[in-house]
């Protein structure tokens, strides 16, 4: 019987109706499926593609989100900063955001002469708050002035190669940052060195003002654009003493550069926001660019002021400069002192010595508009006879007259104490000649230089200014050492045997420019000038670069050349302010 029950339990066991136990004592089932070394090999090369799916999307995805970002990010850098190389046209553009460019890049004229002359009221009270001299005082104008004719050439030389938009935020950031140092300026050291780098940035948005107009406006409404864009360069140095007289009378002279602080700071966001980049390059795409053979900034400012040392060996722009030279920085003896003058005689406060500007701003001003168009019709009085441009500097012969007038009757109505009407009649009388003789002699070089006109001004605009700054360090003692009296009489004197740079350039002029194209730029000249309007012409053709006169010029090329024109009289005006 029990040999029965072994048996059929031992069948049982075979036959898988009891389970056996493991060595743990736990029954096992030996009906479930144990996987097989295939099915082992299956399920971790389905794993395997699974992570490296999973991992790829995620990497696909983390690429699309880097990607966006940078996308996003260069999109704002394009927008704040600019893009050169878009391919849209800048003068594309509807009438509406063609105004608001003039309107900004006006705006931005506006601010280099208006700091050149809106704390010159305050010039004492910044001496005795920093205890210092008036005649150090001065430095920091010199510091100005110098940068004022230099800081342009170069902004506008950058601005070729990076774009005006760039140029604009960084000039506007510097000239910001400049202006709050310097009305927290605690000696006059500190004082100058930022009034130079302030100069630098306000300064920049005569040019780049200049080549956003040049980028965006067509030739043919070009004239009227600029005609808008240097209402700043007019106003600001008439506006800017009186201005400044009042801040330094009632909230010091540091509110001036606060003011100025404001101005930059209004120009940033402006710039920034509402100016698209309107300078247009093409980038050469597929080509190896090597760092070496690209021109650099210094390169490239090297070859900007290249053509000036050429150009210098040309007498009649020599003598032109040197003519310009003189009389600007004669003018830095008058310019600072007016505050200390005035002052002295007649006790004026800051207000007040500002108001006293304003008979000079003025001159300036009606001076410019009469001594433009006297200019052409000293060059279009007879029409039929032959015509050079030489024969524009007769409308220079006023200035021989009215500055050493302006210069004497400044001269001896301060040394006499007169009232203060008989030295603001000489302060107009002198802004009058200046004009006169400025204008008619800088269109001169954009006449005489087609194709080179910028080079010419721009040698005469960086020599007058170094001399104004040079003088400007002595007038204060130069003034009390043999007083306004004999000074401007010397000056007056000085001014008149000036004149002879005009005559001589008048009379060989013509013969010292063709031995220049000849011998130094080895072209030949072109002598078929008959008439006035023949003269522009050849002006526009580039006379002497073997293009004939007798080639029908176009519209454009004529309105280019009366902006270029118009450009030289506006630019002399600035200069002299």
């Amino acid at each position: 019987m029990i040999e029965s029950v072994i048996e059929e339990a031992s069948s049982a066991v075979c036959n898988q109706h009891i389970k056996p136990l493991n060595q743990r004592g736990v029954i096992v089932d030996s009906n479930e499926k144990k996987p097989s070394n295939s099915g082992e090999e299956h399920l971790s090369e389905t794993s395997t593609l699974d992570r490296e799916s999973f991992t790829t999307k995620r990497k696909d995805a983390l690429t699309d989100q880097i990607t966006a970002y940078e996308r996003r990010r260069s999109g704002w850098a394009e927008y704040f900063l600019g893009d050169i190389y878009a391919e849209d046209d800048p003068r594309d553009m509807t009438d509406r955001r063609r105004n608001l460019i003039i309107f900004i890049v006006a705006l931005g004229g506006i601010s280099g002469p208006l700091a050149s002359m809106i704390y010159m009221p305050g010039l004492l009270a910044v001496a005795r708050d920093l205890n210092t001299s008036v005649s150090a005082v001065n430095g920091s104008v010199s510091a100005y002035v110098v940068f004022m004719g230099v800081a342009p050439l170069i902004w506008a030389s950058i601005s070729d190669q990076y774009g005006r938009k760039r140029m604009y935020f960084f000039s506007n950031l510097l000239g910001l940052v400049a202006s709050i140092i310097c009305a927290i300026s605690t000696n006059i050291g500190m004082l100058i060195v930022f009034r130079a780098l302030q100069s630098c940035g306000a300064n920049a948005g005569l040019t780049l003002g200049a080549g956003v107009i040049a980028d965006t406006i067509p030739v043919s409404m070009r004239g009227k654009a600029y005609g808008v864009f240097y209402i700043g360069p007019l106003i600001g140095p008439v506006i800017g003493p009186t201005v400044g007289g009042f801040l330094c009378q009632y909230l010091g002279w540091q509110s001036t550069f606060y003011l100025q602080a404001i101005l930059s700071g209004l120009l940033l966001i402006m710039t920034t926001v509402f100016l698209p980049e309107t300078l247009r390059k093409v980038k050469h795409e597929g080509k190896s660019l090597d760092k070496n053979s690209q021109p650099g900034v210094l390169q490239n400012i090297i070859r900007d002021f290249k053509p000036m040392f050429i150009m210098l060996r040309d007498w009649s722009v020599i003598n032109v400069t040197a003519y310009h030279t003189v009389i600007f920085g004669c003018l830095y003896f008058m310019n600072p002192t007016i505050t200390s003058t005035f002052n002295k005689l007649y006790g004026y406060n800051e207000w007040q010595v500002g108001l006293c500007y304003l008979p000079l701003g003025f001159g300036f001003m009606i001076g410019s508009v009469i001594s433009g168009k006297h200019s052409d019709t000293a060059l279009n009085r007879a029409k039929n006879k032959r015509q050079i441009p030489e024969m524009r500097l007769m409308a220079a012969m006023p200035a021989f007259f009215f500055i050493p007038v302006g210069y004497l009757i400044y001269a001896w109505t301060t040394e006499n104490e007169v009232g203060v009407y008989a030295p603001l009649i000489g302060l107009f009388v002198y802004a009058l000649g200046q004009m006169w003789a400025f204008t008619p002699t800088s269109v001169y070089l954009v006449d005489s230089k087609p194709g080179s006109s910028a080079t010419a001004v721009g040698i005469a605009n960086a020599a007058r200014s170094i001399a104004g700054a040079i003088t400007a360090i002595f007038s204060t003692s130069a003034v009390e050492s043999v007083g306004p009296g004999i000074l401007f009489t010397i000056l007056a004197a000085v001014n008149i045997v000036n004149a002879s740079f005009i005559v001589l350039t008048y009379y060989f002029g013509e013969e010292w420019r063709i031995n220049f194209e000849t011998n130094v730029l080895h072209r030949v000249p072109d002598d078929k000038i008959t008439t006035a309007e023949d003269d522009i012409e050849a002006s526009i053709g580039k006379k002497g670069s073997h293009i004939d006169s007798s080639i029908p010029r176009t519209e454009e090329q004529q309105q280019e050349h009366k902006d270029n024109l118009y450009l030289a009289r506006i630019t002399s005006k600035h200069s002299a302010v």
